[in-house]
């Protein structure tokens, strides 16, 4: 008799481990380059579940995986669901970053798992001192001739416009009082991407119509240098009281 209920309590645990269903996961590759199209190795990789999380780096799913040589990191056994990938390289007086890239990927899975991979570029980080999550905002300051190197003040018109770049890629152009063809609002909401090299950026309005283009020649906390066609332009950040 003792045989006989030993026998059959091994016999209901081989029946319970049968009937079990494998929990679907899926793995996630995530390819490393730069803005010229390099692998990158030693780049730290992080995922997050939410936008909002991957913007203000809080709440972590899995990382930072540093990349291989090959360029990649990997996450694996993820569960079906939207992740957004956050990427940063620090190396000797380089630091890129993809603050300003769409990194966002659909994770599928299955019971036997699933590959899944994305690629996410990495820029100069000097474009995410441009940024802020509630807007960081900028007021014209100088104009410099490209070619003579000759100064002059901001147009009139100008001197009460504002550019406001959020970290989201959101863009603002405000114009309190002053537009330079009054026949047309120069406010505007919309986005801005880098292109090229990061170096450049294209300004959208909402339509998607290209409003102007920058090229960002330097950018630290508190100063930032376009050129706009024959000017580079000085902009100060304006700190909110």
């Amino acid at each position: 008799m003792r045989y006989f209920r030993a026998f059959l309590f091994f016999l209901i645990i081989a029946l319970s481990l049968q009937c079990e269903v494998p929990k679907p996961y899926g793995d996630l590759y995530v390819l490393i380059r730069d803005e010229s199209g390099n692998l990158v190795k030693d780049c730290q990789v992080t995922i997050y579940s939410s936008y909002d999380d991957f913007i203000n780096e809080v709440n972590e799913i899995q990382g930072p995986h540093v990349t291989d040589e090959n360029g990649r990191a990997f996450f694996l056994n993820l569960s079906k669901g939207t992740y957004y990938v956050a990427a940063k390289y620090d190396g000797t007086n380089v630091e890129k970053n993809n603050l300003l890239v769409s990194s966002e990927i659909e994770v599928l899975a299955s019971e036997v798992g699933f590959r899944n991979s994305i690629t996410v570029i990495i820029w100069d980080s000097f474009l995410s001192n441009m940024v802020d999550a509630e807007g960081k905002r900028w007021a014209y300051s100088q104009f410099i001739d490209v070619t003579t190197g000759e100064t002059r003040e901001v147009p009139e018109c100008l001197q009460d416009d504002e550019l406001v770049f959020y970290r989201n890629g959101n863009f603002e152009y405000i114009s309190k009082e002053k537009n330079c063809d009054e026949t047309i609002d120069d406010n505007f909401v919309g986005t801005f991407s880098p292109v090229s090299n990061g170096s450049f950026i294209i300004i959208k309005d909402t339509l998607e119509q290209t409003r102007f283009g920058l090229y960002i020649v330097s950018a630290s906390k508190s100063q930032m240098i376009a050129q706009y066609g024959p000017d580079f332009i000085v902009y100060d950040n304006i700190v909110s009281n």
